[in-house]
């Protein structure tokens, strides 16, 4: 896409600024953070049998550690479920991804080219459970994490580090340092990091843009939301002796300097340049540009249908994103795995297990996998399996049972017990062994209306997911 160039651009102008990072808060873009670590590890970590996660997690400590030796204190942001209005580009990057993983499985992946990378499918959950281990304060975001990033950066008044050029469009005050290239860790010096931060103030200057227009810009030069198709009208009237791709930008940004917007505000002069931009090559007003438009001046905190207590579980990283792509838009993107393409998916081994999740998640509702066959994406239509609700009860109470068995014989020392949640194990325990001396119906309920009770309680949710944590443990 055209701002995917963006930064070759700004490159090859030398708009960003030599600056050193020391004793200060650093906003990171998690996706980007652990993509990059991954991808451009030295030695190279191996990207076939599941991924090399130890040697991951040798990288994202001595990131960390690199930080903490300057100062840099650092709150990672991560990504949730992207919205329905990507599905399309979702579709292109799945297919790319696809293709990579086939070219790795055929030739290893020491022996591609460096563009062709492929992630394990656990890497982010390893990531989280390393910031967890580490101590590192870290959020995941039950949608696009872009507006989370730009608003924690403003408020704490830093700068972002990530390799999306859609920061070089937003208004972060303190700036954007573009490329983990460019943010040499491994080079860091007395306490100080070596960087590159670009400044939008300072793009714009450049150009002579107005700031205002800068969103404007990037739905028509082309992001995951729109592309303005000019059939080479922008490009033709560039200066630039550079690609076409760089002289497109070049001669969008020249024409955009030159609207006229006296007297308007800043949503008045989008509406404007909007227009004659479409009326330059052509085109008709499209809603879809607008609303590319207020990806980037509308921050807002994308909303979700799960219960409250769920979604808090998801963003303390408890809970995995796939639960919001399942419940608010009934669809599962299955991560391409390097693997012999000549035989089925391997997804198709947990096929009857995924029913099942998507069946507490959505009920009796069908579910849009994408997975693929033979070497094609393709999308099925899945039916969730809910049990009936006698044999949910069954499973529920025989579960129960063994859980409480286990809390009996492995929680005798309250050490390793979270100090709220002591009280509840000590009352469930007592109830378990009176059940076992006195098996009267009226022990049962009283058993099971405490468990009900305490899953209905605030802290409820807590406490059954430690209970179900000791026998996954233990199991």
């Amino acid at each position: 896409m055209g701002i995917s160039k963006l930064q070759r651009m700004i490159d090859d102008l030398c708009l960003c600024e030599e600056v050193k990072v020391e004793k200060t808060n650093l906003i990171i873009d998690g996706a980007a953070l652990y993509y990059c670590l991954y991808y451009n590890s030295y030695p190279k970590l191996d990207q076939r049998c599941g991924g090399d996660y130890p040697g991951f997690k040798d990288d994202v400590c001595k990131f960390f550690e690199a930080l903490q030796d300057c100062e840099v204190t650092p709150y990672v942001i991560l990504d949730g479920a992207s919205g329905s209005e990507k599905q399309k580009i979702l579709h292109s990057r799945l297919k790319r991804r696809l293709e990579d993983a086939k070219t790795i499985a055929e030739t290893g992946s020491d022996g591609v080219q460096k563009t062709c990378n492929i992630l394990p499918p656990l890497v982010k959950d390893v990531f989280i459970e390393i910031l967890k281990e580490k101590d590192i304060k870290f959020k995941q975001c039950l949608g696009e994490a872009d507006p989370e990033v730009v608003s924690a950066a403003n408020q704490k008044q830093c700068a972002v580090l990530s390799h999306d050029t859609d920061f070089c469009i937003y208004d972060v005050n303190k700036g954007f340092l573009p490329s983990f290239n460019n943010f040499e860790w491994k080079s860091k010096e007395d306490g100080k990091i070596p960087a590159k931060l670009y400044k939008r103030s300072k793009f714009c200057e450049h150009f002579k843009l107005d700031p205002a227009l800068m969103p404007l810009f990037a739905s028509i030069a082309g992001n995951d939301y729109s592309r303005l198709e000019d059939n080479g009208t922008f490009a033709n009237e560039s200066s630039s002796s550079r690609e076409y791709s760089i002289k497109r930008l070049d001669g969008m940004l020249s024409f955009l300097s030159k609207v006229n917007l006296d007297g308007l505000n800043d949503s008045q002069k989008r509406e404007r340049a909007l227009s004659e931009a479409l009326s330059h090559v052509g085109k008709e007003e499209n809603q879809t540009f607008k609303l590319s438009i207020q990806k980037y001046v509308q921050l807002e905190k994308p909303s979700s249908e799960l219960p409250s207590w769920v979604s808090k579980k998801v963003e303390s990283g408890e809970l995995t994103t796939f639960v919001i792509s399942v419940v608010d838009q009934k669809t599962m993107m299955l991560t391409p795995v390097v693997e012999d393409f000549s035989q089925r998916s391997s997804y198709t081994a947990a096929y009857p297990i995924r029913q099942y999740f998507y069946g507490l998640l959505i009920g009796g509702q069908m579910c849009t996998e994408y997975d693929r066959e033979g070497e094609e994406i393709k999308d099925n239509r899945v039916p969730s399996i809910l049990l009936s609700s006698d044999k949910q009860k069954q499973l529920q109470l025989e579960r129960l049972h063994k859980v409480l068995r286990l809390i009996n014989k492995y929680t005798l020392d309250l050490e390793n017990i979270p100090g709220h949640l002591k009280l509840p194990v000590c009352v469930t325990v007592f109830w378990f062994k009176r059940l076992q001396h006195h098996p009267k119906p009226e022990t049962v309920h009283c058993l099971h209306a405490l468990l009900l009770g305490f899953v209905c309680d605030r802290d409820g949710p807590e406490y059954y997911y430690f209970c179900l944590h000791i026998l996954d443990y233990i199991y």
